[in-house]
């Protein structure tokens, strides 16, 4: 660290660039793997060393009860002295609350790997003192591994974010991924792999495996923390909103529509007491946010009727009311109902009505499982209510409908 200031290059000013924040995103999200392209759109935009590894700043929220989102906001009161923090560290950039996180990127600065750590540390120290300065909550700090190749410093970032929410498994505000293999054989809080894989899930823009994957993550953290951890719930589920939400962005959901959404299940959230309010909390999120992703095929409905329509393909296996889904999407009932038959040309119960049928002749024509089965399964009743609605919908009974597609 001892080159001057002077001698550098300018020091970059984020907030004053579009140009900056596409190539950030592109770096974070790992959608440019072309090493000689990111190297010099970095020269372009006259920055200095390209970073080799990303530190992730947030606070811990299970310290207080005060659950307010306006602490925030109060980021831009101490912006200028993180600031000088990273201009004193050659060539380190500051992003300033990049999807509910401060993100720094930072370069390797010709040090080993062990001196580099040493340095790591008292950054981290420094941010923690900043952080927490003007603020009761506390502060968690998580480093990714470094990367020497432009292109995969995106994993830093994800470990970075990885590590900082493993705050739940140890004291230590300031995690290196690197430290978290000793965590990752007893998990004894956060479910990391069976989130692994509902990423993957939201990736592929998969919603019933997506669902699946969030089932077995709550099963998971709930059957390893006793349900009187209130503060222990209310910071798993807002770091998995958090991750959740991001991960929907880097899929093309509207960042505005995400982050009114986000406001609103967080406050939300701040209102949940038993374990079957966060799993239900936690599937009417993941439902809604999906729902953002698919804007051509939804692209001539309002919103609310876009996330009504996501949420029933998600439960129409359940016995799910017009009431219930209106106050998943933050609407009134009888407004729900004018405006979705307004904009899809049939009323709520016959959508539901459709879709189960949809599911029931899929079922019957792909497997030999026993119409009983299928019929619950599909969201009916009883077998009798449901061979009634099928000959009403179709003209011919289960049986024969399957009998039928079998000799085709």
């Amino acid at each position: 660290m001892g080159a001057g200031l002077d001698n550098q290059k300018k020091y970059f000013e984020p907030s004053l660039s579009h140009a900056y924040f596409a190539l950030i995103n592109e770096i974070l999200t790992g959608h440019m793997n072309d090493d000689k392209v990111l190297l010099k759109k970095w020269e372009w935009l006259n920055l200095r060393h390209f970073p080799q590894v990303v530190m992730t700043a947030g606070f811990i929220y299970n310290q207080t009860r005060d659950f307010d989102v306006t602490k925030h906001l109060k980021m831009k009161i101490i912006l200028s002295d993180l600031r000088q923090i990273v201009k004193y560290w050659q060539g380190a950039v500051v992003i300033t609350w990049y999807y509910e996180r401060m993100v720094f990127l930072l370069p390797l600065n010709n040090l080993e790997d062990v001196d580099f750590k040493q340095e790591l540390l008292l950054v981290a120290q420094k941010v923690i003192s900043v952080l927490e300065k003007d603020f009761e909550l506390q502060a968690s700090i998580g480093i990714g591994n470094i990367y020497n190749q432009p292109s995969l410093l995106y994993r830093s970032f994800e470990e970075a974010c990885q590590a900082q929410k493993s705050y739940l498994l140890t004291d230590n505000p300031i995690i290196f991924y690197s430290d978290l293999a000793t965590y990752h054989e007893n998990e004894t809080v956060y479910p990391f792999s069976e989130e692994s894989e509902l990423l993957v899930q939201i990736k592929k823009g998969n919603m019933n495996a997506a669902l699946k994957a969030l089932d077995k993550v709550n099963q998971v953290f709930q059957s390893k923390n006793p349900q009187d951890l209130k503060d222990v719930y209310l910071a798993f589920y807002l770091e998995l909103l958090i991750t959740i939400s991001r991960a929907l962005i880097f899929q093309g959901a509207d960042p505005v529509l995400v982050s009114e959404r986000k406001l609103q299940l967080m406050t939300m959230l701040g209102k949940l007491d038993g374990p079957q309010d966060f799993i239900k909390w936690s599937c009417n999120m993941l439902t809604l946010f999906m729902g953002m992703v698919n804007k051509d095929e939804y692209s001539g409905l309002s919103e609310c009727v876009r996330n009504a329509v996501i949420f029933l393909q998600s439960n129409f296996r359940q016995a799910v009311t017009l009431r219930e889904v209106a106050a998943a999407v933050h609407v009134n009932p009888s407004y729900l109902s004018r405006t979705f038959k307004k904009e899809l040309g049939i009323n709520f119960s016959t959508y539901l009505t459709k879709l189960r049928m949809e599911n029931a002749k899929s079922v019957l024509e792909n497997s030999q499982e026993n119409i009983k089965s299928i019929s619950f399964e599909s969201g009916f009743k009883n077998p009798s209510y449901f061979h009634t609605v099928f000959k009403k919908n179709t003209g011919i009974s289960p049986t024969k409908f399957r009998n039928i597609m079998g000799e085709k």
